[in-house]
């Protein structure tokens, strides 16, 4: 039977390696694109000059599909638009944040497709799968709140199955996967394929800082925490000072005052971290609850294919209730 993510994305292997700041660099993409999965540069927020760039250069590494993210935000779209147009690439990957507006996707989806680019969107509610669907997106990632980076409050488990209810397009799971056995049971619950972030974080072609893996390896199943509740836009992360700071903040403070008081503290979080190995303090590693089970740095056509054997060999097993 044909793996409907595989056939649209002409890929190998039903496997999305989510895009994430200063981490999902051309090397990685390139590496994930080749190994059979699809590669997703981390550029939404990058200035169109790095976003150029880093396309470049991901097509130099290989010739196989792979993407690059946008984020639906109005008075971002028009400058990273013009680039994307400039330098198409096989998918793009609309990233919503919050609500999704119908009429802004509606238009963006439309130029991309006009392109002959793919269109995966990334949404974290149920309501936001459907309109993604109605504006055109070819396959929708779903996004629980186990995941890194920023979540919503709708778990994994429940929002999967909800979406494979009304979704008709090809449907992603994401959130709090990071091997085969959450590989087999996004795929039970009705995706068709999966979106992993964290566990590429621990990959040899990661640029990020050692710090970060380190950091990583050493965590365990209770060493991450969402912060950022009050700004609407809330982060899951590794426990360390900065997040200490914010929830300090937010705890402190009413929710407008406590969002424009942390906007200084966690600028260039990210940046600190991946870059300058800062993760301890004031950078922020934003790792899903999957990190506790991630303890080894290994290729990423390694992860994928560990990943695939130990999925499918779950997939063929008879499982009985013992009833």
């Amino acid at each position: 039977m044909i793996n409907r993510v595989c056939d649209l994305f002409s890929i190998k292997y039903p496997i999305i390696q989510g895009p994430m700041a200063f981490i999902s660099n051309s090397p990685l993409v390139a590496a994930v694109s080749e190994a059979g999965g699809l590669g997703v540069l981390g550029v939404g927020f990058a200035p169109p000059d790095v976003i150029a760039r880093e396309i470049r250069e991901t097509k130099a590494l290989t010739t196989k599909p792979f993407g690059a993210n946008v984020q639906l935000i109005p008075e971002m779209l028009q400058s990273v638009n013009r680039v994307v147009l400039e330098e198409p690439v096989p998918v793009v990957y609309a990233d919503t944040i919050n609500v999704l507006d119908y009429d802004l996707a509606k238009k963006y989806f439309d130029i991309w497709h006009e392109k002959g680019m793919k269109v995966l969107s990334k949404v974290g509610f149920l309501g936001d799968a459907i309109t993604a669907e109605k504006a055109g997106a070819d396959a929708i990632i779903v996004k629980g709140w186990e995941g890194g980076g920023h979540v919503t409050q709708i778990a994994t488990l429940p929002l999967v199955p909800q979406a494979a209810d009304v979704v008709t397009v090809p449907l992603i799971a994401a959130g709090g996967i990071g091997d085969g056995r959450g590989m087999a049971a996004a795929i039970i619950l009705g995706a068709q394929g999966v979106e992993l972030g964290t566990a590429f974080m621990l990959a040899d072609e990661c640029t990020a800082h050692s710090n970060v893996k380190r950091a990583m390896i050493a965590a365990g199943d209770n060493d991450t925490v969402v912060v950022g509740m009050c700004t609407g836009e809330p982060c899951r992360q590794i426990k360390n000072k900065l997040s200490d700071e914010i929830m300090c903040i937010e705890a402190g403070h009413v929710k407008a005052e406590a969002a424009e008081k942390l906007r200084p503290v966690a600028a260039s979080s990210l940046m600190r971290a991946a870059i300058d190995g800062d993760v301890e303090e004031a950078g922020a590693v934003m790792a899903g609850q999957i990190v506790g089970l991630l303890k080894q740095i290994k290729p990423a056509k390694a992860i994928i294919e560990e990943i695939i054997l130990s999925c499918q060999a779950i997939l063929g097993r008879t499982h009985s209730l013992g009833i």
